[in-house]
């Protein structure tokens, strides 16, 4: 088997890091797009030309929505040089993406690749052993003050460079493509989204080496990066976020379908800051077939399925509780917009902690909101749309 195979051996860690998801994702996509079915937490055995099935499956117009830029830092050129590619791309990662794909007969068909990591002065190495080390993009640096530290090679004041083979490159550029979700342009800022398995969902899924398992957890978590992009876009609190994700119903009855208990996942906020990359938020998502608080409302209401429809509607953006959160980026904050945060930190706490009393206040918040609107113009239209939401809920509270 090992002359028509490729020995992937995992001897790096599964956590929390960016490099870490970056990397895992790339293996987890291969996996998928190769049909292997030989795999674990340790190792997998992929045929030679993984990599180029790999590369062949990319879509295009996916590929033309990753508008992440290489920084003045970033010598792409030299993984070409090395793949004997000489189209030259824009310093973007869909170009490179994009170039490799359309020269995919020069993706390599190693024997073997150790995603081991290994210190070697100033470096950290990955996949070292009898090949030539990359320096990695910065974009897979952005974990420059966590994971091995400088304390732990007695370099306490200094940084320590990343090197990577041209194949471990290649698996954490398929990570990239397969976990961007969005990229959000603000005021003063780019911000890039990208969402990936927890690290103990990705060690489970390894460890039951189940292609078609792998396969309906990839599908989940491409439904969610679906429904994330609109999301993401209203830049709205982070409790604003996890409701419209945990309480959308379509994703409940999609979990319910596709036989999951439970799926989790964490979503990264990066952001370009000068040469390199800064990691902003860090938002941890779980979401269960069941979760507590819809057992809670089955069990107290007439229609769980019903509230959770509602809720799921008005949480979502553009509609009156959205446009309110989103006031208070603008110069015209709503006179109500205090109330109806406190409404939906009220309703997060009862989706999270299942804590009924946090269901109650947020109706109580919606009727001071309402009160603040009718004391300065009684005709203002928002009285109208927070007076059925109201209503709706109570009927089947």
């Amino acid at each position: 088997m090992g002359e028509t195979m490729t020995l992937l051996e995992l001897k790096i860690p599964i956590d929390s890091t960016f490099l870490s998801h970056t990397i895992y994702e790339g293996i987890l996509f291969s996996i998928s797009s190769s049909n292997t079915n030989t795999f674990s937490a340790k190792e997998v055995h992929f045929s030679k030309d993984f990599l180029k099935k790999a590369y062949k499956s990319l879509e295009d117009e996916r590929i033309d929505k990753i508008t992440i830029i290489f920084t003045g830092n970033d010598k792409i050129e030299t993984l070409l040089e090395t793949l004997k590619i000489s189209e030259k791309p824009k310093k973007t990662f869909r170009g490179l993406i994009k170039v490799i794909k359309n020269n995919d007969t020069r993706i390599p068909e190693p024997d073997n690749i150790k995603l081991l990591l290994k210190l070697e002065k100033k470096n950290m190495l990955i996949d070292s052993d009898r090949k030539v080390c990359l320096a990695a993009p910065q974009l897979f640096k952005v974990d420059r003050y966590t994971g091995i530290s400088s304390f732990e090679t007695k370099l306490i004041s200094e940084q320590l460079g990343l090197r990577m083979s041209p194949e471990t490159i290649l698996l954490s550029l398929l990570g990239t493509y397969s976990s961007h979700v969005t990229t959000v342009r603000g005021q003063e800022n780019v911000y890039h989204y990208f969402l990936f398995f927890a690290p103990e969902e990705v060690v489970s899924l390894l460890n039951n080496g189940d292609l078609g398992q792998l396969n309906v957890y990839l599908t989940m978590k491409e439904e969610i990066m679906e429904g994330l992009v609109d999301i993401l876009s209203s830049s709205i609190v982070n409790e604003f976020l996890l409701l419209e994700i945990m309480l959308n119903t379509k994703f409940l009855e999609s979990m319910r379908k596709k036989g999951l208990d439970k799926i989790g996942l964490i979503l990264f906020k990066v952001s370009p800051e000068g040469q390199t990359y800064k990691i902003y938020e860090i938002i941890p998502i779980t979401l269960y077939k069941e979760p507590a608080f819809y057992d809670i409302l089955a069990k107290k209401t007439r229609n769980a399925d019903k509230i959770c429809e509602i809720l799921s509607s008005v949480l979502s953006s553009g509609e009156t509780i959205a446009n309110a959160l989103k006031s208070f980026n603008t110069r015209n904050k709503f006179d109500e917009a205090d109330e109806i945060l406190k409404g939906v930190l009220s309703l997060y706490r009862f989706v999270v902690l299942a804590d009924v009393q946090g269901l109650y206040d947020f109706l109580h918040y919606l009727k001071n909101a309402c009160k603040i609107l009718e004391a300065k113009n009684p005709n203002n239209p928002r009285i109208k749309s927070y007076l059925r939401i109201q209503r709706e809920l109570a009927y089947f509270i």
